[in-house]
């Protein structure tokens, strides 16, 4: 009994220490996507490894369980293709809109000493 509470507290104990690292050190978001990526990368593996054995142990046969494998796998990359399509074109689409603010001066147009009329509407100045 004291065994499985001393490997329960020994495994408790890396969620206690990874809030203690987070909390104190700086991590880019690049890191942070490549560790969030890693670990969605290995629950999904874990979860196909589990489900592709008793597949295969369950089919009856003809290979429907292989094709299901690969109709799965094709349908994960479109998907993630789309994202990362429809994200870039998101981020280039605000790239252009804020290239064009900057050469404008501001949203109207104006120079960004005076006052400008789509700020004023909102109450604030131009800085």
């Amino acid at each position: 009994m004291s065994g499985a509470f001393l490997w329960g507290l020994l495994a408790a104990s890396s969620l206690i220490i990874g809030g203690a690292v987070a909390v104190s050190v700086r991590v880019g978001l690049r890191t942070i996507g490549l560790v969030m990526g890693f670990g969605a990368g290995v629950l999904i593996s874990a979860v196909a490894f589990d489900l592709v054995g008793e597949a295969v142990g369950m089919a009856t046969g003809h290979g429907w369980a292989i094709a299901g494998i690969f109709a799965g796998c094709a349908v994960f990359y479109l998907g993630d293709l789309l994202i990362d399509r429809a994200a870039r074109s998101g981020r280039a689409r605000r790239a252009r809109a804020a290239d064009a603010l900057r050469r404008r001066g501001g949203r109207c147009g104006l120079p960004r000493r005076g006052r400008c009329p789509c700020l004023r509407r909102a109450g604030t100045a131009a800085r």
